[in-house]
């Protein structure tokens, strides 16, 4: 048995214009996901893999936000990763919740907890397969993770 989505009390019978209840909840998650975006905070105004500025995608693997060229890299990896489009797609909530709780900082503390800028470079953008290398570096051997549990990682940063 099909059932029809519940509308709400709006003009057309939904919220907002016609609306359902759901298509709301969704576009108040992607509005969420849109402003995390511009948080310069939380360093999610530069792609976290490449620092490239202006990010139009989310790596919902790790929770990150990335630039086009590094989710195309990121969906080659092995195992892929699973990235969506800020604009162009719907976002659950606990894709939101879960972003809410990550963001380039939080990615950074985590993949990148043990890099040294000194004996490790951060590859150039404009060199795609340096990137490649780099990102499977990252996630595929996890040369550069922190490997303390991430909620006693956090205890653990706050002790130092």
């Amino acid at each position: 048995m099909v059932m029809a989505a519940k509308k709400g009390p709006g003009p057309g019978g939904g919220v907002g214009g016609g609306k359902t209840e759901a298509e709301a909840a969704s576009e108040v998650w992607c509005r969420r996901v849109r402003e995390l975006g511009a948080c310069s905070q939380a360093g999610n105004r530069h792609c976290f893999e490449c620092a490239q500025r202006g990010v139009t995608y989310v790596d919902i693997t790790v929770g990150s936000f990335v630039c086009t060229t590094c989710s195309g890299l990121l969906r080659g990896l092995n195992p892929p990763h699973r990235v969506k489009s800020i604009s162009m797609t719907t976002f659950t909530e606990p894709e939101v919740v879960f972003l809410q709780s990550r963001g380039n900082e939080v990615c950074r503390k985590i993949w990148l907890g043990l890099f040294d800028a000194r004996t490790s470079l951060i590859p150039d953008s404009r060199d795609p397969q340096k990137v490649k290398e780099f990102l499977q570096e990252k996630y595929e051997k996890k040369r550069w993770a922190d490997t303390f549990p991430w909620g006693l990682c956090q205890l653990r940063c706050l002790w130092q």
